[in-house]
C-alpha cells in the first residue's frame, strides 16, 4: 500500500480520519471552496527532481529500515521544502516516529485513536504535523525497497496538504449524507496519492530507481483501492491509479485538483 491516506473507518473518530465540519452545504464535486479548488500550491509550478543524498542500502534488519525509511523523508523534505518555500508557502518538516513490532503482536493505537495493519508496514500521518511509520516484517524480507517509497511518498503527499491547508479547508466541509463524506473522502485521498506521485517522481532519480519500475510504483499504489463491496473510501483500482500517475507523469500540483472532478473520476 502506498501512501494511503488510511482511514480505518470513515465515520471513526479518529485523529487521521479527517472528517467535514459545518459550513455550506456544497454540492459535487466541490464548490465555493478555495482553499480546495484555488489553492497556491496550484500556481506553484512543477516540483524539480530533488537532490539528495544517496539512499542508506534498505538491509534485513529493523534498525536499517529505519536508518532507510528516515533517508527517504529527508529526501523528500529536500523536495519539498525549497520548492513550497519558493512559492510563499510554509514549510515545516514532518515529525518523524518509527516503531518495529513482530508478526503476531496485537493492534497498537497510533495517533491517538488510528490502528494500523497488524500484517504489513504502513504509514500515517498525525494531525498534520508528524509521520508515524510502522514498520513488519514485509518491508525488512523485501528484496528491494520500492513498496517502502511507494508508501511513504503517498504519505508524505498527504503531509503536504496540512502544509498548504487543504486539510484545513476539508474539514471545513459540510456533508448531508454518508455517500456525500465518502466522495469528500475520496478527493482528499485521491489528491494525496496524486501529491504522493509527484513526491516519488521528483526523488526517483536521485535515489537510484531505475525508469522500468515506474509501472510497479503504480501496481503497488493499487493496495488502497477500496474492495469491491465494501464502502467507497478510497476509490477504485483505476482511479487510485489514475491519480498516482496523473501525479508521477506531470510533477505539477495543477493536475491535482481532485475536488472539481466529475465524480466518475473519484468514485
Amino acid at each position: 500500500m502506498t501512501m494511503k491516506i488510511r482511514v480505518i473507518m470513515a465515520m471513526a473518530a479518529a485523529s487521521v480520519l479527517l472528517f467535514p465540519g459545518t459550513a455550506t452545504a456544497l454540492a459535487y464535486p466541490v464548490e465555493d471552496a478555495p482553499l480546495l479548488t484555488g489553492n497556491p500550491l496550484y500556481s506553484a509550478g512543477k516540483l524539480p527532481a530533488a537532490n539528495c543524498a544517496k539512499k542508506p542500502a534498505k538491509g534485513k534488519s529493523l534498525a536499517s529500515v529505519k536508518k532507510h525509511v528516515s533517508a527517504l523523508i529527508t529526501c523528500m523534505n529536500d523536495a519539498w521544502g525549497p520548492y513550497l518555500e519558493e512559492a510563499d508557502l510554509s514549510f515545516v518538516p514532518p515529525g518523524l516516529e518509527m516503531t518495529g513490532a513482530p508478526l503476531g503482536t496485537k493492534f497498537k493505537r497510533y495517533c491517538f485513536g488510528a490502528r494500523m495493519d497488524p500484517a504489513r508496514s504502513e504509514a500515517v500521518t498525525c494531525f498534520g504535523t508528524n509521520i508515524s511509520v510502522h514498520i513488519r516484517p514485509d518491508w525488512i524480507k523485501a528484496s528491494d525497497d520500492l513498496p517502502i517509497l511507494t508508501e511513504l511518498s503517498s504519505v508524505y503527499g498527504e503531509y503536504v496538504q496540512s502544509l498548504v491547508d487543504i486539510r484545513e479547508g476539508y474539514n471545513a466541509l459540510h456533508a448531508d449524507d454518508d455517500a456525500e463524506i465518502q466522495e469528500q473522502l475520496r478527493r482528499y485521498s485521491l489528491q494525496a496519492k496524486c501529491l504522493g506521485g509527484m513526491t516519488a517522481k521528483s526523488v526517483w532519480s536521485a535515489l537510484g530507481y531505475p525508469a522500468k519500475d515506474a509501472g510497479r510504483l503504480l501496481n503497488l499504489a493499487k493496495a488502497d483501492a477500496d474492495p469491491k463491496g465494501k464502502s467507497r473510501y478510497f476509490g477504485k483500482s483505476a482511479n487510485v491509479v489514475y491519480w498516482t500517475k496523473r501525479g508521477y507523469s506531470t510533477a505539477d500540483p495543477r493536475s491535482c485538483k481532485t475536488w472539481i472532478v466529475p465524480s466518475a473520476k473519484v468514485s
